[in-house]
């Protein structure tokens, strides 16, 4: 095998268990639940900036003037999994989006057609090896980066940056690649981590990088195993505070069942951790279709 073929390939241990697939199952049969207020976002100035939960890992981050959303996945269903809770935004109701961040390949990430329904024009980034997805879709303005490297968008600096978790989509193409991002340029700096389990390494991302909000993922931990892919609630705190950052964003929670942990447990829980450590001027608790303008 070529090297750098494995770079994608799901870490050893990390498996579907049965009474997750059966789980995930279940959820064909549950009607999908609407979310009683979705507007459109409110603008924000210059000076400002805003981020709505959409649901999952998809959020509108609205700064510099520009609207970025991150790995949309607006479908009612993943193949069989049925989605829980309605798009916070109805897709109608978005603002133009001027540039899309895909952290990797994985279904529920990188939705081919929610992708379909962008402006072919719009720009994406995207880790490298992942660029043939949104092509694939129509869309044309498709920037693949390296771990580590830097883009330019408009006003906005994207800068790829490591995390723990894997690209492969399907079963042969582990070449695919894995990232969160940093978006400077505005107001604020946020780093989006995508999916990914705690890593040593936020504490060197933190000593490097400015970072002002982080949109964290808090779901999909259970069994134990799949904690080394995903975070739970006290993991996110701890990458929040090694990150240095000044505000955590919860995501990747109540939209999909993935794994075995209750579909509320994982914001229950780390409501109660901010609320024991005093956090509620650092946690930014989101639900599906709210906006906070930081």
């Amino acid at each position: 095998m070529r090297p750098g073929r494995t770079l994608g390939r799901r870490p050893r241990g990390v498996m579907t268990r049965g009474r997750v697939a059966r789980k995930m199952a279940f959820t064909m049969l549950m009607p999908m639940r609407r979310v009683p207020r979705r507007f459109t976002p409110e603008p924000v100035s210059p000076d400002e900036t805003g981020v709505t939960y959409i649901g999952h890992a998809t959020a509108l981050i609205q700064t510099a003037g520009m609207n970025v959303i991150t790995d949309p996945i607006f479908a009612s269903r993943i193949l069989l999994l049925r989605r829980l809770v309605e798009p916070g935004i109805a897709f109608s109701r978005l603002p133009k989006i001027d540039l899309i961040l895909l952290s990797h390949a994985h279904l529920d990430h990188c939705d081919i057609p929610t992708l379909r329904r962008f402006r072919k024009d719009t720009a994406i980034v995207c880790p490298r090896g992942v660029g043939d997805l949104p092509r694939r879709a129509g869309l044309r303005n498709v920037t693949e980066v390296d771990l580590g490297e830097e883009v330019r968008i408009g006003n906005l600096k994207i800068t790829s940056i490591p995390v723990r978790h894997f690209g492969q989509r399907y079963f042969l193409d582990t070449h695919r690649g894995y990232t969160a991002f940093l978006v400077e340029g505005g107001s604020s700096s946020i780093f989006f981590g995508g999916d990914t389990a705690y890593d040593k390494r936020f504490k060197e991302i933190g000593r490097k990088h400015d970072i002002d909000i982080a949109l964290i993922p808090i779901g999909a931990y259970r069994p134990d195993t799949f904690r080394g892919v995903h975070c739970n609630p006290p993991d996110a705190i701890q990458a929040f505070y090694e990150l240095r950052a000044k505000w955590l964003v919860p995501i990747h929670w109540g939209t999909f069942v993935l794994s075995y942990e209750p579909v509320e447990e994982p914001i229950e829980w780390l409501e109660a951790i901010r609320d024991e450590q005093e956090l509620e001027e650092r946690v930014a608790i989101l639900h599906h279709g709210e906006q906070q303008i930081f």
